[in-house]
């Protein structure tokens, strides 16, 4: 198995738009234009990560 060019840590950072480096953050999408399906497969767990605890975090501010 080879490494993978990103980090966990870089993706997630991505996926919560806070990836404060241009280059980077261009080489996750030009490989995402390009069809990586495996870089695609790990950026939608950080993205649906990110979605279910916003949701969870605003459900718990309506009820306070």
């Amino acid at each position: 198995m080879t490494k993978p060019k990103f980090t966990d840590e870089q993706l997630m950072m991505f996926a919560d738009g806070e990836l404060n480096n241009r280059e980077l953050s261009m080489d996750i999408i030009s490989a995402l234009i390009d069809g990586d399906k495996e870089l695609q497969a790990r950026l939608d767990v950080f993205v649906k990560t990110r979605s279910a605890l916003l949701n969870s975090l605003l459900t718990k501010e309506k009820d306070i």
